[in-house]
């Protein structure tokens, strides 16, 4: 781990155990506010990179989206204060990574109460118990999403690294071996590690994902450049018996989401674009304040668009090379690492499966 990341981790460490900390308000799903997108809610999932990109906000399709972590406050998990800069970040996410859904799928994405990003480096129990509150809001959201607003439709989950790791718990959970598999889609469950030796035990009928067109499957992938590998040893991953703590160095189920395939040949999509951020003074890479700035956002096509990546056979990562991923390599602190990129790099590519699923199970 670099010395900014240790500094970083010291600066957002909790300063109470778990057990010792009053947990936020639960939130109430029957309440519009606890809802970060709904097809009512007009947000930032409905942001496209260009005005040849439509949007529907009446669909045949759900998509329940779970949000990543943007919570680097010094408490476990967050108290969903909507003029935090907390929940600033998940209205980013839903602008960079959910809208890859607004032509296709009616987006509900709940607020939840969020582990702090310490959680996933805490070495007791601490950071499981947060993570287990935040699956709690999670679950309970899906629910009232089942019981009140799905209305009997197909639809699939989608969630990016914690949101992914909530999305594995939620799937084993709510879904399979129930008669809600009979409108499972598909997941798309991206940038948290499933573990190639793990995935029978928790999606037991759920296939991994091999084709563009498959349906009732996990996609997944985490994006790194060519070559890369990840320094960190050892992260939290759930398990139906519970918490394990999983070697980042082993293989790890993935799908290229350029051809859909999980071959190690290089693959390009010429039809895909990338997106970015775009704001007026307001930095993306800032996770130290906490306020809301209020500031208006947009996202956009990159200036440089074209990559190429592979899924790397022996640690299952999908490498990336390419003009695009030179242009990212200059920013300051990058390391390699393009998990924030997991699902702008592939914006393109993954708006048309989406649909490619769609079709296929209708």
């Amino acid at each position: 781990m670099s010395e900014y990341s240790s500094k970083f981790l010291e600066l957002i460490k909790p300063s109470k155990s778990f057990d010792d900390t009053k947990p936020p308000s639960k939130p109430d799903y029957s309440d519009i506010y606890n809802w970060a997108a709904t097809p009512s809610i007009e947000g930032q999932q409905f942001y496209v990179p260009d005005p040849k990109y439509t949007v529907s906000k009446n669909n045949d399709i759900d998509v329940f989206y779970i949000h990543p972590t943007g919570f680097f406050e010094t408490e476990w998990n967050s108290n969903m204060d909507k003029k935090r800069s907390a929940y600033e970040r998940t209205e980013i996410m839903l602008g960079n990574q959910a809208s890859a859904f607004n032509s296709t799928c009616n987006i509900f994405a709940p607020e939840y109460r969020q582990a702090n990003y310490y959680s996933f480096f805490d070495k007791g129990n601490d950071g499981q118990k947060s993570l287990d509150l935040a699956y709690e809001d999670v679950e309970n959201a899906f629910d009232y999403f089942i019981d009140y607003l799905n209305d009997d439709r197909p639809f699939i989950i989608a969630g990016h690294s914690q949101g992914a790791l909530h999305s594995h718990r939620l799937i084993y959970n709510k879904i399979y071996n129930t008669n809600l598999q009979d409108r499972f889609i598909c997941a798309y469950s991206i940038g948290y590690m499933i573990p190639d030796k793990l995935y029978d035990e928790i999606f037991p009928n759920i296939k991994k994902s091999e084709n563009f067109d498959d349906i009732n499957c996990i996609i997944s992938w985490s994006t790194v450049v060519e070559g890369f590998k990840r320094n960190r040893e050892k992260t939290l991953f759930w398990k139906p018996d519970g918490w394990s703590v999983e070697s980042m160095t082993q293989k790890i189920v993935s799908t290229n989401p350029f051809s859909w395939t999980n071959d190690s040949l290089w693959h390009s999509d010429d039809k895909n674009v990338s997106i970015i951020n775009k704001a007026v003074d307001y930095n993306f890479v800032d996770r130290i304040s906490t306020e809301h700035t209020g500031t208006k956002k947009s996202i956009g096509l990159t200036r440089i668009q074209g990559f190429s990546a592979m899924l790397n056979e022996n640690t299952g990562l999908v490498e990336a090379k390419g003009p695009l991923i030179d242009n990212i390599g200059k920013m300051k602190l990058f390391n390699g690492d393009l998990h924030s990129f997991d699902m702008m790099l592939f914006w393109g590519s993954l708006r048309q499966n989406i649909k490619d699923r769609i079709d296929a199970f209708m």
